[in-house]
């Protein structure tokens, strides 16, 4: 049962401990989220570096997902831009009067 409960609450306390490391402003913080970080990966080091491996595969997806729209918007906006040229120059060259 407390291995169940575990497997559930590890994942999402690393995900935490891990991201207060990289981005926390409080020294002190993050000197007491490494130690935490220690006795974590001590108690269950297979599970820590499991819930690393999520965090890495999840953070790839979310880059993956940034570039593929970035390239999207980079076509839509070529594009416009060729069209907006395009339609510059079927301007009539004449004045109605």
């Amino acid at each position: 049962m407390a291995s169940m409960a575990m497997e559930e609450v590890f994942p999402v306390v690393v995900e935490g401990m891990e991201r207060n490391l990289k981005w926390h402003w409080s020294k002190s913080v993050c000197q007491l989220t490494a130690n935490v970080k220690v006795m974590l990966e001590e108690m269950d080091q297979i599970l820590y570096s499991k819930c690393l491996e999520e965090i890495n595969r999840r953070e790839s997806v979310v880059r993956q997902a940034e570039i593929k729209r970035k390239e999207t918007w980079d076509r839509i906006e070529m594009a416009a831009a060729k069209n907006h040229r395009f339609m510059q120059q079927k301007q009539p060259s004449y004045i109605c009067v």
